[in-house]
């Protein structure tokens, strides 16, 4: 028994002594980095030290530098290490939160993914999937208070990523966002500085709005509830009318759930409009044209035949469309699962653009992720298109047992009940008189107790175990 005894702490020794040594080559590389910075080292050089040095200290075969293009829908892999030829300088991947770059930026904190082939937050993975990625994580750039794009880590086998190594990503994203608001500061090209500060300003404005609708989404477990949130966030910061259509596929025909409108008296006329009809495929545009797709659709400038379209043979529909003089529409699909559920629909007076069409993709997929956690996380789409129908027929949605809650501290539990009442990192902080360092801990103890991968995972599984109500 001795002998045992012996071998158990003889390995929790060298255990502890390889995890201090690994927080050294972390502090060791950080420094580095830090160093590069100050003494001139050029951005691009700066960047493929930096790629390089998190590639080898976590022992990792990918590292990419993701920068925010100024439409502010696409990352370019600025720099990187590990990926095929011709991909660094080249390739994109979306910001509308279908991939874990996209994801992130909306994230109070790193992204972490065990293994990507059972990951059902994103869909966007082409990139990471021919690659042979399992796990990762990312952590956001910022420059100034804003924006600036994603650090990743990425490797071809499963693991779980300790919490030193997910704060030493932060630590180098930390030191690149310094280095990248010193070069600015240092070059005098105003106009170009004044013209990226708009672009960032916008997607700043974007990501925000973004966050606060997760937060908001996420905070509801009814699913009718959902769904017509998604719409009253919609409207009017981004549209005059929406809707949100749940496609019955089985029956062939499409359930108006939930409507809004700027104008109240519109409002009333919409939702007396006929709510339920038969989904015609051969539709060119509106719900079935982006159901049968699975991709979004945008008309900037709407004509007679689109508006035919978009009210699926209703002559009521069609007379009100017209009479609310919409100059411009946009549809998106509504995806549970990676499965379609329905689309959502907005019509504005004003023109839309491509940063409108990722701003409602991320809205609609914020409401799928939202409505995948109330089932608690099923992978069916048929089960929550279900629920919604119960829900829209004034039916009790019996919740599941609450699984065992883990054990938290009572600080962490201050921190998760401000965290469902939609508050950021900082206003945590300020609230509970912690650094946000301090609070990043607290949400990774928290992610660690229940198992989970994001904090809008953490709050649905919280509420699950009872923690929450």
């Amino acid at each position: 028994m001795s002998d045992i005894r012996s071998r158990d702490a003889e390995q929790e020794y060298w255990a502890a002594e390889e995890e201090l040594r690994a927080r050294v080559r972390q502090q060791e590389a950080t420094g580095r980095l830090g160093l590069a910075a100050l003494t001139g080292t050029d951005l691009s050089g700066l960047m493929d030290e930096a790629v390089r040095a998190v590639a080898g200290v976590l022992d990792v075969e990918y590292c990419k530098i993701l920068e925010l293009m100024p439409d502010g829908t696409t990352l370019l892999l600025r720099a990187g290490v590990g990926w095929r030829e011709g991909v660094v300088g080249t390739a994109t991947v979306g910001t509308n939160l279908r991939s874990q770059a996209g994801y992130a930026l909306i994230s109070p904190g790193p992204v972490v993914v065990e293994d990507l082939r059972t990951e059902n937050r994103f869909e966007d993975l082409d990139l990471l999937q021919e690659h042979g990625v399992v796990s990762g994580l990312s952590t956001k750039i910022n420059v100034g208070g804003r924006v600036y794009g994603v650090l990743s880590a990425h490797t071809e086998e499963r693991r779980l990523f300790t919490e030193d190594e997910i704060l030493f990503l932060q630590e180098v994203a930390e030191v690149l966002g310094a280095a990248i608001e010193r070069r600015r500061t240092e070059v005098d090209k105003e106009s170009l500085l004044d013209e990226r500060t708009a672009w960032a300003a916008a997607a700043e404005r974007r990501f925000s709005f973004l966050a606060e609708a997760n937060a908001l989404l996420s905070a509801s477990t009814d699913y009718g509830t959902v769904l017509t949130t998604a719409a009253r966030l919609i409207v009017p910061a981004i549209a005059e009318w929406c809707f949100v259509d749940v496609v019955e596929e089985m029956e062939g025909s499409v359930s108006r759930f939930a409507v809004a409108h700027s104008d109240p008296e519109q409002e009333v006329l919409a939702r007396s409009l006929k709510s339920h009809y038969q989904l015609d495929p051969s539709r060119s545009h509106g719900t079935a044209r982006v159901y049968r797709t699975g991709t979004p659709e945008l008309i900037p400038e709407l004509d007679e035949v689109a508006l035919e379209d978009i009210a699926a043979g209703d002559p009521e529909h069609l007379e009100a469309l017209r009479r609310t003089n919409h100059g411009s529409y946009i549809c998106v699909p509504l995806r549970v699962g990676g499965h379609a559920l329905g689309a959502m629909g907005l019509l504005s007076a004003r023109r839309y653009s491509k940063e409108d069409v990722a701003l409602a993709e991320g809205v609609a997929h914020c409401a799928a992720l939202a409505l995948n956690n109330a089932s608690h996380r099923a992978s069916e789409v048929e089960l929550v298109r279900e629920l919604v129908r119960r829900s829209s027929e004034g039916q009790r949605v019996i919740s599941l047992p609450h699984k065992k809650a883990p054990q938290i501290t009572p600080r962490q539990m201050e921190v998760l009940q401000l965290l469902s009442s939609g508050h950021s990192t900082r206003e945590i902080g300020r609230k509970l008189y912690l650094s946000e360092a301090t609070v990043r801990n607290h949400i990774r103890g928290l992610l660690q107790a229940f198992g989970a991968h994001s904090q809008l995972e953490v709050l649905a599984r919280a509420r699950e175990a009872g923690v929450l109500p």
